[in-house]
C-alpha cells in the first residue's frame, strides 16, 4: 500500500490530491484547492498549505506540476503564469517539509499521463492531450511515451502565434492563449462590461453567451475560431488518433468545444480531424498525473506514460 501526494500548481488555483494505491487500485483520500498565491513569499505559503493538508498522513512520495519549462534537475526555467516559480527547484523545499522524495513534472505532461493511465486516452497509441485553463498546455503521447522534445518544451501549443496584438504572458503577442486562455477571456469580458479588472471570469463570459449576450457570443466565436485553427495546425504537425481536451475552460464543452470541432471539420482540407473527446479526470487530471509521476519517480512500480 502506497500513499502519494499530487500538487498541481496552476496559474489560478493550486490543487492537492492525496491518494492511496494498493494492488493496482486507487483510492482518493481527500482533495482540496486554493488560489495560487502571487507574491515573493508564495512558495512558503504553498508549503504551509500543503503540510496542513497532509496533516498526519505522511506520503511516501509526491509530485509537483508546473505550468512551464523544467530542466533535467527539476528546476523551473520559465513559468509565465506563475513567475515566482522561475529559478526555483520546488521539490527541494517541499521534500524538506514533508520528509518525502518528490518529482517536478510539466502540467501538460501530468494531465497526459493521467488520461493515458486512468482516463479517456486509455486504449489509444497516438494521443494529444490539450489543457484549456489559465494557460493552454499540451502533450503528445506515442505508445505510452510522452514526447517532451529535446529541451522539454514540446507541446506548448498555447504559445503558437495566431497573429494580432494582444500581449501574452510569455512576452509574445497573439498567442493562442490570448484568444482562449481562461484569464484572458475573463479580462476581455471585464473590458467589455466595464467590470473592475480581474473581477470577471471565463465562466461569467460563458454564462453570458449562454444567455444570449451578443458581446459574449462574439468573444467566444473568436476564441473557438482560433482554437479550431490551432487544432488543424496540430493535426497537420502530429496527426494524432485522438485529442483529449481537459482544463477549466473545457468544462463548457457545448459552448467551447462543440463549435471548435465543427469549425475545424468545416475548414479541413487534407487534414484528418480525429476524434476529440473530453478528459475523463476533468480539472483534477494534472493532480492525478503528479500522483502517478510520484510513484514512478520514487521507484514505486513505474507507471505507463512515464
Amino acid at each position: 500500500m502506497t500513499l502519494l501526494l499530487g500538487i498541481d500548481c496552476g496559474g489560478t488555483n493550486t490543487k492537492l490530491l492525496l491518494a492511496r494505491e494498493a494492488d493496482g487500485e486507487w483510492t482518493t483520500l481527500r482533495r482540496d484547492r486554493f488560489p495560487t498565491p502571487q507574491h515573493p513569499q508564495a512558495l512558503s505559503e504553498v508549503v504551509a498549505r500543503v503540510t496542513d493538508f497532509v496533516g498526519p498522513d505522511a506520503p511516501d512520495a509526491f509530485g509537483f506540476a508546473v505550468p512551464g519549462i523544467i530542466d533535467e534537475t527539476g528546476g523551473v526555467v520559465a513559468c509565465s503564469n506563475v513567475r515566482w516559480l522561475e529559478g526555483t527547484t520546488p521539490t527541494d523545499t517541499l521534500s524538506a517539509a514533508l520528509g518525502a522524495p518528490g518529482v517536478v513534472v510539466h502540467d501538460g505532461a501530468a494531465t497526459a499521463r493521467a488520461e493515458v493511465v486512468l482516463g479517456a486516452a486509455r486504449g489509444y497509441t497516438d494521443i494529444f492531450v490539450l489543457g484549456l485553463g489559465t494557460g493552454i498546455s499540451g502533450a503528445h503521447v506515442i505508445d505510452g511515451e510522452i514526447r517532451r522534445g529535446a529541451h522539454g518544451a514540446a507541446g506548448e501549443i498555447g504559445h503558437v502565434s495566431l497573429g494580432g496584438d494582444r500581449p501574452c504572458s510569455c512576452g509574445q503577442r497573439g498567442c493562442l492563449e490570448t484568444f482562449v486562455g481562461g484569464t484572458q477571456l475573463g479580462q476581455r469580458w471585464s473590458a467589455v462590461t466595464g467590470a473592475a479588472a480581474g473581477s470577471a471570469t471565463a465562466r461569467d463570459l460563458i454564462e453570458a453567451a449562454g444567455a444570449g449576450d451578443t458581446r459574449a457570443v462574439a468573444i467566444l466565436d473568436e476564441a473557438t475560431t482560433a482554437l479550431a485553427r490551432s487544432v488543424l495546425d496540430l493535426v497537420a504537425l502530429v496527426d494524432p488518433s485522438v485529442i483529449v481536451v481537459g482544463g477549466g475552460v473545457a468544462q463548457a464543452w457545448a459552448q467551447v468545444l462543440e463549435p471548435t470541432i465543427a469549425k475545424a471539420r468545416a475548414a479541413a482540407t487534407f487534414h484528418h480531424v480525429p476524434l476529440i473527446v473530453p478528459a475523463r479526470l476533468g480539472m483534477w487530471g494534472a493532480a492525478w498525473g503528479t500522483v502517478l509521476a510520484a510513484r514512478s519517480g520514487a521507484g514505486l512500480e513505474p507507471s505507463p506514460a512515464a
